[in-house]
C-alpha cells in the first residue's frame, strides 16, 4: 500500500480524511490509521490502496510515496559466511 501525505485541517481524526479525500473505509490501512507528522499545520499520514493513491496524487495535493514492506533477511540469502564480529 502506498504512504500518502495530505494536508487536512487541524485535529483531523481518519473519518475527517475519508470525507475530505474522497474515500472508501475499503480503500485505507485502518489499522495504520491517520498519522499526525506535523499536527499544527495539519499535515497527515495515510496508507491507501495504489488505485486510491493513483486518483488522489492526480486529483489533490497528496503526496504519494512508496512503502514496501519490511521482511527480514536470512543470513544465508545475504552470502554471509561470518559470524559478525
Amino acid at each position: 500500500m502506498p504512504l500518502l501525505t495530505v494536508a487536512l485541517p487541524p485535529g483531523s481524526v481518519l473519518a475527517d480524511a475519508l470525507r475530505e479525500l474522497g474515500l472508501r473505509e475499503d480503500e485505507v490501512d485502518g489499522e495504520y490509521g491517520l498519522i499526525a507528522l506535523d499536527p499544527d499545520t495539519g499535515r497527515f499520514a495515510l496508507r491507501v490502496h495504489a488505485t486510491a493513491a493513483a486518483r488522489l496524487a492526480a486529483d489533490t495535493a497528496a503526496t504519494v510515496f512508496a512503502d514496501p514492506p519490511v521482511e527480514s533477511v536470512e543470513r544465508e540469502s545475504m552470502g554471509r559466511d561470518e559470524p559478525d564480529r
